[in-house]
């Protein structure tokens, strides 16, 4: 089935859910397949109602949770795999039966709720807004999970980037964590680390031709399973004018991310939206104007934002 066309760049809870729950159920594996098993035939980028309604039936004849459960036909809960994977109607016991049904693992148990509980700025993106495959085995596989994160962005007197403050909040994956790189698109920077790291590995290198890296090393390792609170910030000395926008490229997924971007007084933007873009290096594929508060800024809280690029675009 086709997803639902969203009335705004901004979803409620339940979509988010249901279109997190659509992209675990097309991805290639075993969630796949436990449906694709009772497919007669599937098409392309959509889930096969009926055969999905015939995983439910049969979780449910083999546990049954009220009377008549064992009775349930596959066609019975066509209408409920419907109306939960377009986000229709996705109430927690369906979403439950989902996750118990396909056997989902506790990491996407737990985002799925955290979406269903979430506010309407959760995000989840995926398809021809991700970032690409090819693009993410070069950026190579992550060795934290971020728990927040939070972008401050300064604009001068000019209109140019000034500085750029991170506050980040990250948990090992994998034991021996040493590092994190900081990444931009553009070298015209300075790097400064502040709290929980010991300094620079080195040089600006170039994994992709929009993007360079440089590696920050931790004051500490870290094991699989530990956490810290690490601050860096960015001052840039562009040459000429770069594009008037932010961004921020999560790659894999992101809890709570926090932007916000500053304006001089001196130079005021005309327009400022929120966007969304196709990629890394595509053009922005959705748009929302947004206002300027007291103090010249504009700012955009996500509870969740997975393979995607977000930020802000503006124009003077």
């Amino acid at each position: 089935m086709a997803p639902p066309k969203p009335d705004s760049m901004t979803p409620t809870g339940v979509q988010a859910a249901a279109a997190y729950l659509r992209e675990l159920l097309l991805r290639p594996g075993r969630y796949r397949h436990k449906w694709e098993q009772y497919a007669e035939r599937s098409r392309l980028g959509q889930v096969n109602q009926l055969a999905v309604a015939e995983v439910l039936a049969h979780y449910l004849w083999e546990h049954p949770r009220a009377q008549g459960d064992v009775d349930v036909l596959p066609r019975q809960l066509k209408d409920t795999a419907s109306r939960a994977l377009s986000g229709k109607l996705l109430s927690k016991a369906t979403l439950t039966l989902f996750t118990d049904a396909f056997d989902l693992g506790a990491f996407e148990r737990e985002r799925l709720v955290k979406l269903w509980e979430g506010s309407a700025h959760v995000r989840v993106l995926s398809g021809p807004r991700a970032i690409r495959e090819d693009q993410a085995v070069v950026l190579g596989r992550p060795q934290v999970k971020t728990l927040s994160l939070h972008d401050h962005h300064y604009l001068g007197p000019a209109g140019r980037p000034e500085r750029h403050r991170v506050i980040h909040v990250v948990e090992a994956l994998v034991d021996g964590v040493d590092r994190l790189p900081y990444r931009a698109d553009t070298n015209a920077l300075t790097v400064e680390v502040g709290q929980g790291f010991s300094g620079l590995a080195g040089p600006f290198y170039q994994p992709l031709a929009e993007l360079f890296v440089v590696d920050m090393l931790l004051a500490e390792p870290l094991a699989a399973g530990e956490t810290a609170t690490l601050e860096y910030s960015t001052s840039f000395h562009y040459a000429a004018s770069p594009p008037p926008e932010f961004r921020r490229v999560v790659q894999s997924f992101v809890e709570n991310l926090d932007i916000r971007i500053e304006f001089h007084p001196a130079k005021l933007p005309g327009r400022v939206e929120w966007a969304i873009w196709d990629g890394i290096d595509g053009p922005i594929a959705e748009s929302e104007r947004v206002t300027l508060d007291s103090q010249f800024a504009v700012h955009r809280y996500l509870r969740l934002a997975e393979q995607t690029t977000v930020g802000f675009h503006w124009d003077w």
